[in-house]
């Protein structure tokens, strides 16, 4: 049997760890072994399979900056705490992560196993993928891209050029991130290729079987589901909801997703605005699907996305959605008011759109209809990956 490893961060809520445990759950093909820079993995017993689980703690200082510098003083290396810190400066400076991703991998030997294929599934810049490209021995190395590339900074666009080359494919989750990828590195056309994060709407509605959401509002519902990252928009929530309640409409946001970095502003903002009893934050969920099953509207607020498996899954249980005009939105709603809303990136639009289907009840079951009949299910992307 073929052997194939794929390399990430960690597996904890996110969009990216969910879709490569549905894409290692359906590799009937290949031995498999995830290996983990962080020695966190909390979606671990999603997996359906045997597979080999390494931490890349337990060989090494670490490829996180975190880990690193704790690893080093725990070990009293000073000169490695001292150069680190260096690189870390030079890093802010620059925004050229290589040279400190370069430093952290000095740390590590060569992978004593040879694969078949070698997988930097989050991809880009991030020390995972030059630990795919130096420390394992493959016949073939693939990326993949979950991104809008255009976001990049100029130094990191710049620095980009250099590392993807060593990749014999890349895999882009959308068309827009392939899009916007191949405009920055045309040179890599050849390699780069569209592959659908791996879903059926059977599974969402298996995971949602027999499970209680648990909302405790008798109106409206309207749900969120993204870590709470600046890039999800979350931050022109409150507005929207300040200029709903004053109006007077019976209705609860619920937002589900772990904390990345604006949990505690968020927090201040229910406080300052008075909104405790129309907006709660759940945190992450292995099992979000309970909840979508059973809100009335679905909200993806987002700044940017490669690709958006949430407004999948809504769609899979049939819930009217407002997105945002990020990259990939107008892949999932063709045609604004018919199947589905897109806001402007500001809490004016998006506001204007989630009052528009809160007012018209026949609007909601229009949509709600035509998504209940679409065919929701990407299996067959798996022949990409055996095609390899």
């Amino acid at each position: 049997m073929k052997k194939a490893v794929f390399v990430v961060k960690s597996l904890t809520n996110g969009g990216i760890e969910h879709s490569l445990v549905n894409l290692i759950n359906h590799l009937e093909q290949y031995e498999i072994t995830l290996l983990l820079s962080k020695n966190f993995a909390p979606l671990l017993p999603l997996i359906k399979k045997p597979i080999k689980v390494k931490y890349l703690t337990d060989t090494g200082k670490g490829i996180d900056t975190r880990i690193y510098l704790k690893e080093a003083y725990k070990r009293k290396q000073w000169v490695s705490l001292l150069q680190a810190s260096w690189r870390i400066g030079f890093y802010l400076v620059s925004k050229d992560m290589i040279p400190l991703n370069n430093y952290y991998l000095k740390s590590y030997p060569m992978e004593d196993e040879e694969y078949d294929i070698a997988v930097a599934y989050d991809g880009g810049l991030r020390a995972t993928s030059s630990y795919v490209i130096q420390k394992i021995k493959a016949k073939k190395k693939i990326m993949w891209v979950h991104e809008d590339y255009s976001k990049l900074v100029q130094a990191e666009k710049r620095t980009g050029g250099t590392v993807f080359t060593h990749f014999d494919q890349i895999f882009c989750v959308s068309k827009g991130a392939k899009e916007k990828f191949d405009e920055l590195y045309p040179e890599l056309t050849e390699k780069t290729s569209v592959f659908y994060s791996i879903y059926s709407k059977n599974d969402f509605y298996a995971k949602a079987e027999n499970k209680q959401s648990h909302y405790d509002h008798p109106g409206m519902k309207i749900l969120t589901v993204a870590r709470l990252g600046e890039e999800k928009g979350h931050d022109l929530i409150p507005e929207v909801i300040s200029r709903l309640k004053e109006e007077g409409y019976n209705f609860h946001w619920y937002l589900i997703g772990d904390d990345d970095g604006v949990k505690v502003k968020l927090e201040k903002e229910i406080k300052n605005r008075e909104l405790s009893a129309y907006l709660t934050l759940m945190g992450g969920m292995k099992n979000p699907f309970p909840y979508y099953r059973d809100c009335d509207i679905y909200v993806q607020p987002s700044k940017q996305e490669g690709y958006c498996m949430s407004m999948v899954e809504a769609m899979a249980f049939g819930k009217p959605i407002v997105a945002t005009n990020f990259l990939t939105a107008k892949e999932f709603i063709h045609a604004h008011g018919s199947d589905g809303l897109i806001a402007d990136i500001t809490s004016q639009s998006l506001y204007e759109n989630v009052k528009r289907l809160l007012d018209d009840k026949k609007l909601r079951t229009s949509i709600s209809e035509h998504y209940l009949k679409k065919t929701i299910d990407t299996s067959t992307e798996i022949e990409k990956f055996y095609a390899l």
